[in-house]
Protein backbone atom coordinates (compact mmCIF):
# COMPACT_ATOMS: atom_id res chain seq x y z
CA UNK A 1 0.00 0.00 0.00
CA UNK A 2 1.41 3.46 -1.22
CA UNK A 3 2.74 5.69 2.13
CA UNK A 4 0.18 7.96 3.41
CA UNK A 5 0.72 11.31 3.52
CA UNK A 6 -0.47 13.32 6.08
CA UNK A 7 -0.70 16.90 6.55
CA UNK A 8 -0.31 18.56 10.60
CA UNK A 9 -2.20 21.86 10.41
CA UNK A 10 -1.96 23.93 13.69
CA UNK A 11 -0.62 27.04 14.91
CA UNK A 12 0.95 25.22 18.13
CA UNK A 13 4.47 23.24 17.51
CA UNK A 14 4.39 21.96 20.78
CA UNK A 15 1.19 20.18 19.76
CA UNK A 16 2.45 19.38 16.55
CA UNK A 17 5.88 17.34 17.11
CA UNK A 18 5.08 14.39 19.26
CA UNK A 19 1.46 13.54 16.72
CA UNK A 20 4.34 13.90 14.23
CA UNK A 21 7.18 11.69 15.76
CA UNK A 22 4.06 9.08 16.31
CA UNK A 23 3.01 9.12 13.07
CA UNK A 24 6.16 8.64 11.71
CA UNK A 25 7.02 5.95 13.69
CA UNK A 26 3.78 4.33 12.13
CA UNK A 27 5.17 4.65 8.42
CA UNK A 28 3.67 7.64 7.51
CA UNK A 29 5.01 10.80 5.69
CA UNK A 30 4.27 13.68 7.64
CA UNK A 31 4.57 17.53 6.89
CA UNK A 32 3.26 20.35 9.10
CA UNK A 33 2.02 24.13 8.23
CA UNK A 34 0.88 26.56 11.45
CA UNK A 35 -1.36 28.66 9.11
CA UNK A 36 -3.63 28.17 5.67
CA UNK A 37 -0.92 30.13 4.01
CA UNK A 38 1.82 27.74 4.60
CA UNK A 39 -0.79 24.79 3.93
CA UNK A 40 -1.83 26.15 0.58
CA UNK A 41 2.13 26.83 -0.05
CA UNK A 42 2.65 23.01 0.49
CA UNK A 43 -0.21 21.62 -1.03
CA UNK A 44 0.71 23.45 -4.17
CA UNK A 45 3.79 21.14 -4.05
CA UNK A 46 2.65 17.93 -2.49
CA UNK A 47 -0.82 15.25 -3.11
CA UNK A 48 -1.78 15.47 0.26
CA UNK A 49 -3.96 11.99 1.46
CA UNK A 50 -4.94 13.15 5.20
CA UNK A 51 -5.10 16.65 6.63
CA UNK A 52 -5.07 16.94 10.63
CA UNK A 53 -6.84 20.32 11.08
CA UNK A 54 -6.79 22.53 13.92
CA UNK A 55 -10.10 24.93 14.18
CA UNK A 56 -8.89 27.85 15.49
CA UNK A 57 -5.93 29.05 13.13
CA UNK A 58 -4.62 32.88 12.70
CA UNK A 59 -5.82 34.19 9.75
CA UNK A 60 -8.50 31.69 7.74
CA UNK A 61 -10.35 29.31 10.54
CA UNK A 62 -10.19 25.67 10.00
CA UNK A 63 -13.92 25.60 9.39
CA UNK A 64 -13.26 28.26 6.43
CA UNK A 65 -10.28 25.66 5.05
CA UNK A 66 -12.13 22.26 5.59
CA UNK A 67 -15.06 24.04 3.51
CA UNK A 68 -12.98 25.31 0.83
CA UNK A 69 -10.66 22.23 0.50
CA UNK A 70 -14.08 19.77 -0.07
CA UNK A 71 -15.01 21.45 -2.97
CA UNK A 72 -11.94 21.13 -4.98
CA UNK A 73 -9.89 18.21 -3.55
CA UNK A 74 -10.58 14.67 -2.77
CA UNK A 75 -8.87 14.68 1.20
CA UNK A 76 -9.30 13.38 4.46
CA UNK A 77 -9.75 15.94 7.11
CA UNK A 78 -9.82 15.01 10.79
CA UNK A 79 -10.81 17.89 12.70
CA UNK A 80 -9.16 19.16 16.39
CA UNK A 81 -10.35 21.43 18.93
CA UNK A 82 -10.63 21.80 22.33
CA UNK A 83 -13.99 22.81 21.27
CA UNK A 84 -15.91 19.49 21.99
CA UNK A 85 -19.37 20.66 22.52
CA UNK A 86 -22.26 19.41 20.05
CA UNK A 87 -22.59 22.04 18.27
CA UNK A 88 -18.84 22.31 17.68
CA UNK A 89 -18.93 19.02 16.63
CA UNK A 90 -21.68 19.68 13.99
CA UNK A 91 -20.08 22.91 12.54
CA UNK A 92 -16.41 21.31 11.87
CA UNK A 93 -18.36 17.85 10.50
CA UNK A 94 -20.86 20.28 8.30
CA UNK A 95 -17.65 22.08 7.01
CA UNK A 96 -16.42 19.48 5.32
CA UNK A 97 -14.66 17.25 8.11
CA UNK A 98 -15.01 13.50 7.76
CA UNK A 99 -14.53 13.23 11.62
CA UNK A 100 -13.96 15.79 14.62
CA UNK A 101 -11.70 14.84 17.78
CA UNK A 102 -11.26 17.36 20.64
CA UNK A 103 -8.25 18.12 22.13
CA UNK A 104 -6.40 16.85 23.98
CA UNK A 105 -6.14 14.38 21.29
CA UNK A 106 -5.71 10.77 22.91
CA UNK A 107 -2.95 9.22 19.95
CA UNK A 108 -4.50 5.85 19.96
CA UNK A 109 -7.76 7.07 19.20
CA UNK A 110 -6.31 9.64 16.44
CA UNK A 111 -4.52 6.46 15.09
CA UNK A 112 -7.70 4.44 15.20
CA UNK A 113 -9.90 7.36 13.28
CA UNK A 114 -6.83 7.57 10.49
CA UNK A 115 -7.34 3.91 9.90
CA UNK A 116 -11.21 4.26 9.56
CA UNK A 117 -11.25 7.52 7.53
CA UNK A 118 -8.55 5.60 5.02
CA UNK A 119 -10.79 2.88 5.15
CA UNK A 120 -13.71 4.31 4.00
CA UNK A 121 -12.02 6.61 1.71
CA UNK A 122 -11.45 3.64 -0.16
CA UNK A 123 -14.75 2.61 -0.04
CA UNK A 124 -16.30 5.78 -1.06
CA UNK A 125 -14.39 5.78 -4.07
CA UNK A 126 -16.11 2.53 -5.62
CA UNK A 127 -19.11 2.23 -4.41
CA UNK A 128 -20.92 5.90 -4.08
CA UNK A 129 -23.15 6.36 -1.02
CA UNK A 130 -25.06 9.90 -1.32
CA UNK A 131 -27.51 10.91 0.27
CA UNK A 132 -31.26 10.39 -0.84
CA UNK A 133 -34.34 11.68 -0.54
CA UNK A 134 -38.06 10.42 -0.65
CA UNK A 135 -40.39 13.62 -0.64
CA UNK A 136 -43.41 11.73 -0.87
CA UNK A 137 -42.56 8.79 1.58
CA UNK A 138 -41.10 11.83 3.93
CA UNK A 139 -37.70 9.78 4.28
CA UNK A 140 -34.11 11.09 4.36
CA UNK A 141 -31.44 7.90 3.54
CA UNK A 142 -28.24 8.49 4.82
CA UNK A 143 -25.02 7.92 3.56
CA UNK A 144 -24.60 4.87 5.68
CA UNK A 145 -27.93 3.43 3.90
CA UNK A 146 -30.10 4.04 6.26
CA UNK A 147 -33.72 5.54 5.71
CA UNK A 148 -34.83 8.07 8.64
CA UNK A 149 -38.45 9.09 8.71
CA UNK A 150 -38.88 12.83 9.07
CA UNK A 151 -41.26 15.14 11.04
CA UNK A 152 -43.18 17.49 8.92
CA UNK A 153 -41.08 20.41 9.52
CA UNK A 154 -37.99 18.22 8.94
CA UNK A 155 -39.61 17.30 5.23
CA UNK A 156 -40.58 20.58 4.34
CA UNK A 157 -37.19 22.28 5.11
CA UNK A 158 -35.07 19.78 3.66
CA UNK A 159 -37.51 19.86 0.24
CA UNK A 160 -36.98 23.24 -0.33
CA UNK A 161 -32.96 22.46 0.54
CA UNK A 162 -32.67 19.55 -1.86
CA UNK A 163 -34.54 20.97 -4.66
CA UNK A 164 -32.32 23.95 -4.71
CA UNK A 165 -29.03 21.98 -4.08
CA UNK A 166 -25.87 24.13 -4.50
CA UNK A 167 -27.98 27.19 -4.15
CA UNK A 168 -28.22 29.13 -0.91
CA UNK A 169 -32.10 29.18 0.19
CA UNK A 170 -33.55 32.74 2.01
CA UNK A 171 -35.03 32.82 5.00
CA UNK A 172 -38.19 33.49 3.69
CA UNK A 173 -38.16 30.50 1.30
CA UNK A 174 -38.13 27.89 3.91
CA UNK A 175 -40.50 29.55 6.32
CA UNK A 176 -42.97 29.69 3.42
CA UNK A 177 -42.15 25.80 2.70
CA UNK A 178 -43.16 25.75 6.91
CA UNK A 179 -46.39 27.10 6.04
CA UNK A 180 -45.33 30.24 7.16
CA UNK A 181 -44.90 33.04 5.01
CA UNK A 182 -45.67 35.79 7.49
CA UNK A 183 -43.08 35.21 9.97
CA UNK A 184 -41.71 37.68 12.52
CA UNK A 185 -38.28 39.36 11.72
CA UNK A 186 -37.17 37.99 15.17
CA UNK A 187 -38.63 34.47 15.05
CA UNK A 188 -35.81 32.27 15.60
CA UNK A 189 -38.18 28.65 14.49
CA UNK A 190 -36.51 28.13 11.67
CA UNK A 191 -32.81 28.24 13.06
CA UNK A 192 -34.15 25.53 16.16
CA UNK A 193 -35.60 23.54 13.22
CA UNK A 194 -32.03 23.53 11.70
CA UNK A 195 -30.32 22.86 14.89
CA UNK A 196 -32.16 20.17 15.63
CA UNK A 197 -31.65 18.48 12.02
CA UNK A 198 -28.06 18.76 12.25
CA UNK A 199 -27.65 17.51 15.42
CA UNK A 200 -29.72 14.53 13.81
CA UNK A 201 -28.14 14.16 11.05
CA UNK A 202 -24.80 14.00 12.68
CA UNK A 203 -22.70 10.90 13.46
CA UNK A 204 -18.74 10.39 13.91
CA UNK A 205 -18.44 9.82 10.05
CA UNK A 206 -20.66 12.39 8.05
CA UNK A 207 -22.92 14.74 8.81
CA UNK A 208 -25.95 16.45 7.17
CA UNK A 209 -24.60 19.21 4.19
CA UNK A 210 -26.67 22.20 5.25
CA UNK A 211 -24.71 25.80 5.31
CA UNK A 212 -25.12 28.52 6.85
CA UNK A 213 -25.42 31.58 4.18
CA UNK A 214 -24.90 34.88 6.14
CA UNK A 215 -27.66 37.30 6.31
CA UNK A 216 -29.55 34.95 3.64
CA UNK A 217 -30.56 31.65 4.76
CA UNK A 218 -28.78 27.94 4.39
CA UNK A 219 -27.38 25.94 1.67
CA UNK A 220 -27.65 22.31 0.97
CA UNK A 221 -23.83 21.49 -0.38
CA UNK A 222 -23.88 17.87 -1.48
CA UNK A 223 -25.39 16.03 -4.53
CA UNK A 224 -28.59 14.10 -3.24
CA UNK A 225 -30.57 11.53 -5.46
CA UNK A 226 -34.12 12.08 -5.74
CA UNK A 227 -36.65 9.80 -5.22
CA UNK A 228 -40.28 10.76 -6.53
Amino acid sequence: MQQLRVLIVDDEAHFRAPIRAVLESAGMEVMEAGTATQMDAIMSRFEVDMLLLDVNLPGEGGLQIACRLKQTRRIEIIMMSALGDVEHRVNGLSSGADYYLPKPVDIRELLAVMQRCRRYSSVEKTVPTPWQFQATKWLLITPDGVEHQLSKSERDILDRLISLAGKPVTRQQLYAAMGVPNYPPESRSLDIHITRIRRRFTTATYAIPIKTVRNVGYLFFETVRVHH
